[in-house]
């Protein structure tokens, strides 16, 4: 085989290489994507590990894709067994599960089995307390006969507040970024294989041909 045959099989294994490090690449890109694209619980109300002082009268779960309707339970257990009342209700992204009335204080755990559209099932469960303070005013002390005028009256003071403390949903840390760093990841490793296929078949295209310099004249 003289030099040209050799410098065009260099170069199509070169190209031939360089096609199946960016097939890999490509395919490493697709599969990371699908993997990211299952879906995650983003937040919960009550908030995971929080204390309320107000009884909630549900529970909502927010997700970062779409839930299927079919198989979406949420379950809820206080101090006192179960809490939940009917079924979840699937909107979207969220999904609530309605409490039951009067629920008495300590700690609850929500429970949940919902599928995402694309068919991949999430598990998982969160807490949460209840604190409420009793609306029940303390009995009043009778009277004194001597009330001294410039004593001022603490009676509406001493009553307890009822004033709900928000609690907020802490969405849950996204992987968005860990995806992004990814892609470019396989980017840059599809970019220095371009470059490098490039400088090989440069090179070879610069090789000189000794065969047409051949002194015997054959």
């Amino acid at each position: 085989m003289d030099s040209k045959g050799k410098r065009r099989t260099i170069r199509i294994g070169v190209w031939v290489a360089i096609i199946g490090l960016l097939l890999g690449v490509l395919s490493s890109i697709v599969m990371a994507t699908g993997a990211d694209a299952h879906a995650a619980l983003k937040s919960v109300s009550p908030q995971d590990g929080s204390t309320v002082t107000v009884a909630p009268t549900e529970v909502v779960l927010t997700f970062n894709e779409p839930i299927g309707t079919s198989f979406a339970t949420v379950s809820v257990a206080g101090p006192d067994g179960s809490v939940s009342k009917g079924k979840a209700a699937v909107d979207g992204v969220q999904v609530s599960q309605a409490l039951a009335s009067d629920l008495p204080n300590g700690r609850y755990t929500v429970s949940f089995h919902v599928v995402s559209e694309d068919g991949h099932p999430v598990s998982d469960r969160t807490t949460f307390s209840l604190a409420a303070e009793s609306l029940t005013a303390p009995p009043t002390s009778p009277s004194s006969t001597t009330t001294s005028p410039s004593s001022p009256t603490s009676e509406s003071s001493s009553e307890p507040s009822a004033t709900p403390t928000p609690t907020s949903a802490a969405p849950a840390d996204d992987d968005g970024d860990g995806r992004a760093l990814r892609i470019g990841l396989a980017v840059g490793v599809a970019a220095l294989a371009l470059a490098g296929g490039t400088a090989l078949v440069a090179a070879s295209r610069r090789k000189p041909d000794h065969s047409s310099g051949d002194p015997s004249g054959e």
